[in-house]
């Protein structure tokens, strides 16, 4: 193929049978994420293709089919190792698939929804706040995931191999992040993974990547130098991360203490207790909570009690489509004006902008 890009589009068949998800589709049950993406051309309801020759991108759309659901998956291979998947749908029922391992690593993008891994060695990952999941599924260990009825899912999955990931963004494994490095280098007979906030700029790339503006050409190339930036920013967040358990340095009462407190701003969004408060309940003093939150949880308290907040301002805008004016009142703000200050600091958007559309 030279460096014209090729778009066709594929007779509509019947969409995502069952209640499965993608990889059982394309691949079968028990198919890899590249057996799914070697598959993809040939499925009967892919809406589009498109390749880039020059740049070795190739990318694939598939709609739900009404029966299943609203929304859309797209597919992006770029050279022969990174693969990107972007999802914005929401089935009508529930789905549950088969997870096999591949050794791959990924960075998962959650912005909107609710996924949960089923662990075979730990308790069930439950993924439902805006987040970015770093994973890596040894092969061999199989895992399931599932997602309820009417999750809006908005999401973005960015997969390589650890060889890949070296040779893209590091000159050498000494310039690793440790967190990353213990990823890349391990060898573990169990899923590794690693959950941490998602900023204001991953989630705008993230949301950019799953609104692409262009198709063909212009949106494979778009979506490549998307990918690119969105991955830098996600490795340079995980440097903080000193891949050493903050948590030995405390006694088994501070640490139950902190814990308690990050509990309590999850929960009372309104009014959002003050750091003093906090402290009472939990049973530390307020140099301790704020010295210790840092250390273990890897953000301030305030920052922390923010971003619980706008999170679920956010799940309140998207997936139930409540009022701005309710919203605010309901994670803390008395006033509108406020609240749509603080949300649009956070996510980079103005509140209405967030709600679905057609939405009220």
């Amino acid at each position: 193929m030279d460096s014209v890009t090729s778009e066709y589009s594929v007779a509509s068949g019947p969409s995502i049978p069952g209640n499965g998800l993608f990889r059982g589709t394309f691949a079968g049950r028990g198919g890899t994420l590249v057996d799914a993406f070697s598959s993809l051309e040939r499925y009967s309801d892919v809406q589009r293709v498109s390749r880039q020759g020059r740049r070795t991108l190739v990318g694939a759309r598939i709609p739900l089919h009404p029966r299943d659901g609203v929304g859309h998956w797209e597919f992006t291979r770029i050279g022969a190792g990174v693969f990107v998947i972007v999802a914005n749908c929401a089935y009508n029922l529930a789905r549950m698939e088969l997870v096999p391992g591949d050794d791959l690593i990924q960075f998962y993008f959650k912005l909107s929804g609710d996924l949960t891994l089923e662990l075979a060695a730990a308790p069930p990952l439950r993924i439902n706040r805006p987040s970015l999941l770093l994973y890596r599924q040894p092969r061999g260990v199989d895992i399931e995931e599932w997602t309820p009825a009417s999750a809006k899912e908005r999401c973005v999955a960015i997969s390589m191999e650890r060889n890949e990931l070296i040779e893209e963004f590091f000159s050498s494994t000494g310039e690793l992040p440790s967190i990353l490095e213990a990823f890349i280098k391990g060898e573990v007979p169990d899923i590794q993974y690693q959950q941490v906030a998602l900023s204001t700029q991953m989630f705008d790339l993230a949301t950019r990547l799953i609104d692409n503006p262009y198709r063909g050409s212009l949106g494979l190339i778009y979506t490549e130098a998307v990918t690119f930036e969105l991955l830098c920013l996600a490795i340079s967040s995980l440097q903080s991360i000193n891949g050493e358990p903050a948590d030995e340095r405390y006694s088994e009462r501070e640490l139950r203490s902190l814990r308690v407190a990050r509990s309590i701003l999850q929960k009372q969004l309104t009014p959002a207790p003050t750091i003093r408060q906090v402290a009472r309940v939990a049973g530390i003093n307020e140099t301790s909570l704020k010295r210790g939150f840092k250390a273990l949880f890897g953000e301030t308290v305030f920052d922390f009690s923010v971003r619980c907040r706008m999170e679920q301002a956010m799940t309140l805008l998207r997936d139930r489509q409540m009022p701005v004016a309710r919203v605010a009142e309901a994670v803390g703000y008395s006033h509108q004006t406020s609240f749509a200050t603080a949300f649009r600091r956070h996510f980079g958007i103005c509140p209405k902008q967030a709600r679905p559309p057609g939405a009220n």
